[in-house]
This record gives structure tokens, sequence and C-alpha cells, in this order.
């Protein structure tokens, strides 16, 4: 099975492609080289050379997965987090909207399933704060970045004979995490960061998943041909804020509340706890990873990785003057 991958530079992407070895399945790359032409062009938007799904046409992808007999397309849509939507808003919405619609077109004219990474932000969590979400609670995104992705899950739906949609709850891991709470207080710990800001209310309820988890159940439905229905994905192990912090202070040997700056009133989701039966029941998957067990191996895979920055966005607000707790 050859499965091309939007966004493969990204978080979930980049592992998605390391697990897909132990499901005998092919990754086909779009990444081109600086001065060839032959595959996809690479984006236009930034400085890599990774297609960007908006800036090349209908008949490119056409012939791009033609050519390289594309089995499955696992469709990342855009850059992961409220606060990077923030800084990049139009990007972000071409990105997420007209480029899953580009995609899906294309996919549904060949004949290919998509199988589209959504996000547990679209729902109505304030009215689930003492039990869990499932796939049919209600949706009422309260930020831009949940609002876009819900926009592009009806794409899909609308514009795909055979899709699939998979929403983790708060993946996280090492090198490449951008967004968790785990990878930003490591990475603060470790480089001796003085604060750092964190958009949660301490006192609330989160369940984290390790990333190779979450990608072990994204290709196991694929594997499995899930397709056409709607699917969460948890640890089920929801533990309070702060006692994670206290797991994140015995993994890094110091006390890392001494930074972290809490905003708990933009922290909109609150309590956020899913249920993941549905799924489990339908392929079997189950969760391999405890979260201490993840903290460490995240610990130990930033404290090897070079030029990585979870807090890059954060900065970047700060030198643009900008108040992301308004984008919250």
């Amino acid at each position: 099975m050859n499965i091309f991958v939007t966004g493969e530079k990204g978080f979930i992407a980049s592992n998605l492609i390391k697990r897909m070895k132990l499901f005998d399945m092919n990754f086909i790359s779009g990444m081109c080289e600086e001065n060839e032409t032959a595959r996809v062009f690479g984006s236009r938007l930034s400085n890599t050379h990774e297609p960007c799904v908006v800036q090349n046409t209908e008949d490119q992808w056409k012939q791009f997965f033609t050519d390289n007999n594309v089995d499955v397309v696992i469709h990342n849509a855009a850059v992961v987090g409220t606060d990077v939507v923030a800084l990049n808003d139009r990007s972000a919405t071409l990105t997420n909207v007209d480029g899953t619609f580009i995609i899906c077109r294309v996919a549904n004219a060949l004949g290919i399933p998509v199988c589209y990474m959504g996000t547990t932000v679209i729902y109505d969590t304030p009215k689930y704060q003492k039990t869990q979400i499932v796939e049919t609670s209600d949706l009422a995104p309260k930020t831009y970045y949940g609002s876009l992705k819900l926009a592009s899950e009806y794409v899909l739906r609308s514009h795909c004979k055979h899709w699939m949609i998979i929403r983790p709850l708060f993946a996280y891991g090492g090198e490449g995490d951008m967004n968790s709470l785990i990878a930003k207080t490591i990475y603060a710990a470790v480089n001796n960061k003085d604060k750092v800001d964190m958009f949660l209310d301490p006192t609330k309820i989160k369940d984290y998943m390790h990333v190779n988890d979450f990608c072990d159940a994204v290709l196991t439905a694929i594997s499995k041909g899930l397709w056409n229905d709607d699917w969460n994905v948890a640890a089920e192990t929801p533990l309070v804020v702060g006692e994670i912090v206290k797991m994140l202070c015995d993994v890094v040997g110091k006390d890392v509340t001494e930074f972290i700056q809490w905003h708990p009133k933009t922290d909109y989701l609150g309590n956020h706890m899913l249920s993941s039966k549905k799924f489990r029941e339908a392929s079997g998957w189950s969760p391999k990873i405890t979260l201490e067990e993840g903290i460490e191996l995240s610990f130990e895979s930033i404290l090897k990785a070079k030029g990585y920055n979870p807090l890059k966005y954060l900065q970047e607000a700060k030198r643009n003057d900008l108040d992301l707790t308004t984008f919250y």
C-alpha cells in the first residue's frame, strides 16, 4: 500500500512515516530537491521544498498521484495550534480549507481514499466538563483554529466518496512537538528558560497520548479499511495538569513550576476528556505507552535534538507585540 502524506515534515506526519514500516506500508514522498521540478512544486509560502497543497493545481496533483501509484492520502491540512494559526491566519485558512478542497477533488477523481487528521477542539467542550466527549457530541469550536478544522471536515465529507476522520486528543512527543505542555516544559527546563507562557489552567483535567500510539491508531484504521466514518482517539488516562507537571519535575530533575507562567483564563477547553470506545471496538487498538514512559521518551528526544524550538511561536508573537491571549 502506497501512502502519501501531506505536510510530511510536520510532527504527526513525520512520526506516521516512521511507523509505516511496522504496517508494511510504503511512504511516497512529495519532497523536491532544490532544482527539481519534475515531481510536485515546492511551497512558495515557506523556505522548504515540501509540497504545498494550494500552490499546485489539481492536474499537477493528479499526475503526481498517478505516477506514484498512490493508494491512500493522509491529509494533515495545516499546522497545529491556536497560537500558530493566530500568527499565520491567511495561510492557515488556505491550507486547511482550500487545500483540503483541492486534495479531496483530486483523490475523488482517482478513486483514492483520504484519511483526514482532525482535532477534538471542534467540540463544545464546556458542555462536557464532567463527561467524556464522543463522536456525536455537540460541535462548537471556540477558536479560529478549531473553526478551520471543522470546515475542513465538512469539505472532506462533501467531496470524497471514501474518507476517514481521525481526531487525536493531545498527542505529544519529543523533537517536532511544537504544541504540548510536555514538550514546551521539557525544552524550557533543558535550556534554562526564565519564563514560559502556558495557556492552561493547572487545576483542569487533560488526557495526553504519546504520538506513537496515535500514529499506530491511524495506520491500524487504514489497514482495517475503516472508511466513511469518524473516529476519536485518546489514551483515556486523564489527569489534572498539576499532576502532569509533577511528573515533569521528576523526569527533568528540577522544579518546572518556577518558570511556567499559567494563563488559566485562556484555557477555553477546561476539563478535556474523550472516549475512544467506538474506535477501540472497531479496530482492536489500545495505547501501549504510559504517560510516565512517554515523558521520559520525550525528555531523551529533546536532549538530543538540534535546531528544535517549540517556543518559537511564542517568541515570534512577543517580537510582533501580539497578545496571544486574545485568540483563546
